[in-house]
């Protein structure tokens, strides 16, 4: 009869060595990579800008609009290059 016990006496069976091909990103595509969502960003920037200044919004979807934009900013500020 097989228990729990006996079946962990054995060898482990679960362990096989499996070799994973990586690609590594150079330094040069990973800053490609940022500077392609800080673009991204700064243009949902300027369309939300665009939104709230066409005042199609109420009062509280734009408070809300402006912090979500103030945040978008700020994120921005520590994501670009200095």
């Amino acid at each position: 009869m097989m228990t729990v016990a006996n079946r962990r006496r054995g060898a482990e069976r679960r362990v096989k060595e499996v070799s994973v091909q990586t690609e590594r990103r150079s330094g040069l595509d990973r800053r490609m990579i940022v500077e392609s969502a800080t673009a991204q960003m700064h243009a949902v920037l300027e369309l939300l800008t665009q939104l709230a200044d066409h005042g199609a919004l109420r009062d509280d979807s734009r408070r809300l609009l402006d912090t979500a934009m103030l945040r978008l900013r700020f994120a921005l500020e520590r994501m670009e290059p200095e």
